[in-house]
Parts: C-alpha cells; sequence; structure tokens
C-alpha cells in the first residue's frame, strides 16, 4: 500500500460534535502506518504539538494558562486573531516545509473554523478581511481536499444547542459553497451512524483502502 499516492493534503471540518476528531484521528493513524514511507505532519488546530504556538493558543482559548486574562475578558475578534496567527505560524514552520519535501498533511481544522465561528460576531465582509491574513500564507500551497462532517444532532449537546449547530452549519454551508466555486474539492458525509459506517465512507471518499478501525488504531 506504501506505493501508492494517497491525497497529499486532508482536512477534516465540522461543527463541534460532528465526530470530526474521531475520524481525523484515524485517518492520521492510518496515514502513519501505512504510508510511512513519506513525511507527515498532522495537528487539531489550532495546534497539539507541545510547546508550539498553536498548543498555547489551543489552552489559552479553555483557561489552562496562568497568570492570563480569562477569555471572557477578551474579546471575540482578538481570541480569532490568536488561532489566525497559531495557523500561520504552523504553515510557516511545519505545513509548508512538509509539502515541499513531497510528504502529507492531515489537519483536524482548517482557516474555515475561523470563518465559520468568526461570523456569529462579525459580518461576512469583516469576516473575509479578518481571514485574508492567514489564506495569503495558504494560497501558495497545493489545495486540500476538504472533508465536512455533518450530524443531525450534535455529540456534544451540553457544548452546543441545536440552534447553534444549525448557524454554524449555515455558515460553514455559506463558505463550501464560496470554496467550491474556486475549484476545491469538498466532500460532504454524514456521521449519523456508526462511526465504522463513516469511516468506510470516509476511505472510500477519499480513494483509499479499506482497512477496519481496530487495524488502524492499534
Amino acid at each position: 500500500m506504501s506505493n501508492n499516492r494517497p491525497p497529499r493534503f486532508v482536512v477534516l471540518e465540522g461543527v463541534d460534535g460532528s465526530g470530526k476528531t474521531a475520524l481525523f484521528k484515524l485517518v492520521a493513524a492510518y496515514y502513519g502506518q501505512f504510508f510511512s514511507n513519506l513525511p507527515l505532519y498532522t495537528d487539531l488546530f489550532p495546534g497539539s504539538h507541545q510547546g508550539t504556538l498553536g498548543e498555547w493558543v489551543y489552552r489559552f482559548h479553555r483557561n489552562q494558562v496562568t497568570r492570563a486574562p480569562s477569555t471572557s475578558k477578551v474579546t471575540q475578534p482578538a481570541l480569532q486573531l490568536m488561532h489566525i496567527a497559531a495557523h500561520v505560524d504552523s504553515i510557516i514552520s511545519r505545513i509548508a516545509p512538509t509539502l515541499q519535501a513531497g510528504g502529507n498533511v492531515v489537519l483536524d481544522r482548517y482557516w474555515w473554523s475561523t470563518y465559520a465561528y468568526s461570523r456569529p460576531i462579525l459580518s461576512k465582509d469583516q469576516t473575509d478581511k479578518l481571514i485574508a491574513a492567514e489564506r495569503m500564507f495558504w494560497d501558495p500551497l497545493i489545495r486540500p481536499e476538504v472533508v465536512y462532517v455533518t450530524r443531525k444532532e450534535s455529540l456534544k449537546p451540553h457544548q452546543l444547542t441545536a440552534e447553534r449547530h444549525r448557524q454554524l452549519d449555515a455558515f460553514y454551508q455559506e463558505l463550501i459553497a464560496e470554496q467550491r466555486k474556486e475549484g476545491v474539492t469538498v466532500h460532504e458525509i454524514s456521521n449519523d451512524g456508526t462511526l465504522a459506517e463513516t469511516w468506510q465512507i470516509l476511505l472510500e471518499t477519499l480513494g483509499l483502502p479499506y482497512i477496519d478501525m481496530e487495524t488502524v488504531s492499534h
């Protein structure tokens, strides 16, 4: 299998509670096991690698940084700009070098999340201008294949109301329509069934040979 070329740049996107992170972890493990001959960079945005700006922003966003202001005292646009800074750092330091070396990149979230989660507080024009600072660093790279994961009911109802879920999905759909017009490959898959069923659909969507979840996760 290692001789077959997988999609080089894959992004899992979706509203919180869609189950995308579980799928991301499986895809990341799949690439690590079966395409180990190629450089690989995986990350959960804004960042999951210890000691990076993205990991610090992740902890700050969850009030896990000592001697820092509470996120309740920081404006939402400022918080989103922190995410953008973390993304740009990852692009320059890790993502671009991996792709330039002929490797693969798999991400949980993309600049799309910054867009969708900024739209409830900013106008379309304001959001586009906010995102432009980050997009200029993505634009020179190869375009990703984006998998947008959907669910009728959130897996995190305690964190996200049904109304909020629908609102964010609408903003994602707004962006998906624009991105498709720009030639970006966007796949939409439902995660309303079992994780195993969605996993099989995801591999088919990406054109990857089927491997059961147990084999990938061990």
